[in-house]
C-alpha cells in the first residue's frame, strides 16, 4: 500500500510496468495528500489514476475502522491536487447505464452529467409504438377543459330554458332554481381547479423522477472506482489476520520466495470474503486466522491473472488482463508491495475471446 513516506519508493518500482506518473504529478500528488492527512487526521494512501479526456482524477482512500473489516473512504481530484471525498450514488442505475454504454471515457469534469434522466415512454399497442406520456398528458387535459366547456354550455343552456318558463312559476321557485345552478357552478370550478391541481402535481412529480435519474461523473466514478477496487485491489495471503476478538490487524510480513509468489493461492483479495462467518472465525483452533480471504485462483476466469517474474529474479508483477491498467509488484523476500491502477476506468469486453 502506497502511503506518503514510500510513495516515491514504490512508484518507482511499478515503472517497470509503465505504470507511473511524472515528475510534476508526484509533487501535486504529495502536496495533496499531506493536506488531506492534516484536514482528515487519517493515513492517506494513493490508489491510482483515471484518465479522461479533458482531465485526469487522482484517487486517494483512508480506512475506516468502524466494521469488522475496514472500509476504503475515496478522494478524488484535478490538477489542482484539492482532494474532495466520492459520494455514492445511485449503483443499479449506474450499473444499466454502464451496460448500455460500455465504451464511454471519463470527460474529467466532476459535476458534469453522465445521463440525464429523460421521460418514461410506454406501449401504446403490440406493434411496438410508444407514446410520450407528457404528450397524453396534454391531450387529457385538453379533453378535459373540453368536456368542462360542454359542461358549463348544457348549464347555460339549462338557465335559458328557466328563462323561457319564467312566467309560469313564483318567485320561490326562481330563488331556489337560481340557488342550485349557483351551486353547479361552484361544482365546476372546485372540478376545474382541482384538474389544474392534479396535472401540476403530476408534472412536479415527473421533474422530480427525472432529477433522481440523473447522474453526474462524479457517481459514475465512485462506482468505477469501488468496483475496479473489488475485483483487483490484492495482497499477500499471511499480510493480513484476525483475532478472536474479531480484530483484523496487517501481520510482520516478511516476504514470499520465487515458488510461492509464482502460486495463485498465494495472493487474496483485499475485500470483506464472501464465505467467511463469525462462527467460523470463533470456531478457530489457534489465537489468529490468516488464511480467510478469497484467493484470486478461484476468480472467474481464473487466467484472468499473470506473474510474471524480471531478469534478475527478484521481483514479480502481476496485472489483471480484465483491468489491464491493473499493476501489483513485490520485491521477493522482502517485505516490500504495492499496487496501482492507471487507466480510463474501461474493463476489457474482449477478454473471453482472447483467453485460450
Amino acid at each position: 500500500m502506497i502511503n506518503l513516506k514510500n510513495l516515491d519508493f514504490h512508484l518507482g518500482n511499478l515503472t517497470e510496468s509503465n505504470r507511473c506518473l511524472n515528475h510534476e504529478e508526484k509533487l501535486g500528488v504529495v502536496f495533496g495528500m499531506t493536506n488531506l492527512e492534516e484536514e482528515v487526521k487519517k493515513e492517506i494512501y494513493f490508489w491510482g489514476k483515471i484518465e479522461g479526456i479533458e482531465n485526469d482524477y487522482y484517487i486517494t482512500y483512508h480506512f475506516k475502522d468502524d466494521d469488522f473489516f475496514p472500509k476504503k473512504v475515496f478522494y478524488y481530484c484535478n490538477d489542482d491536487y484539492k482532494f474532495h471525498e466520492l459520494i455514492k450514488g445511485n449503483d443499479n442505475l449506474i450499473e444499466k447505464l454502464e451496460r448500455k454504454m460500455p465504451f464511454t471515457l471519463f470527460n474529467g469534469i466532476p459535476n458534469s452529467f453522465y445521463s440525464k434522466g429523460s421521460t418514461c415512454k410506454r406501449k401504446e399497442n403490440d406493434n411496438d409504438k410508444y407514446i410520450d406520456e407528457t404528450e397524453t398528458d396534454d391531450e387529457n387535459t385538453e379533453s378535459k377543459k373540453s368536456e368542462n366547456e360542454s359542461d358549463e354550455e348544457n348549464n347555460e343552456s339549462d338557465g335559458e330554458s328557466g328563462e323561457g318558463s319564467e312566467q309560469s312559476w313564483n318567485d320561490n321557485n326562481l330563488v331556489s332554481d337560481n340557488r342550485e345552478n349557483d351551486k353547479h357552478e361552484y361544482k365546476n370550478k372546485d372540478i376545474n381547479d382541482n384538474d389544474i391541481n392534479n396535472s401540476n402535481n403530476n408534472r412536479n412529480n415527473k421533474n422530480k423522477s427525472e432529477r433522481q435519474n440523473d447522474i453526474i461523473e462524479l457517481e459514475r466514478l465512485s462506482y468505477v472506482i469501488r468496483k475496479i477496487d473489488n475485483e483487483t485491489f490484492i495482497i499477500p495471503h499471511d499480510s493480513i489476520k484476525i483475532t478472536n476478538n474479531m480484530e483484523m490487524k496487517f501481520s510482520n510480513f516478511s516476504g514470499l520466495n520465487i515458488i510461492d509468489a509464482l502460486k495463485l493461492t498465494s495472493w487474496v483479495h483485499f475485500r470483506y470474503p464472501k464465505n467467511l462467518t463469525s462462527d467460523k472465525i470463533k470456531n478457530y483452533n489457534t489465537f489468529f486466522l490468516n488464511n480467510f480471504l478469497d484467493t484470486i485462483k478461484s476468480d472467474i476466469p481464473s487466467n484472468a491473472w499473470n506473474i510474471k517474474i524480471n531478469k534478475e529474479l527478484n521481483k514479480i508483477s502481476i496485472i489483471n488482463f480484465l483491468y489491464p491498467g491493473y499493476t501489483f509488484y513485490h520485491t521477493l523476500n522482502t517485505p516490500f508491495y504495492a499496487s496501482i491502477y492507471i487507466g480510463n476506468g474501461l474493463p476489457n469486453h474482449d477478454l473471453p475471446f482472447l483467453l485460450p
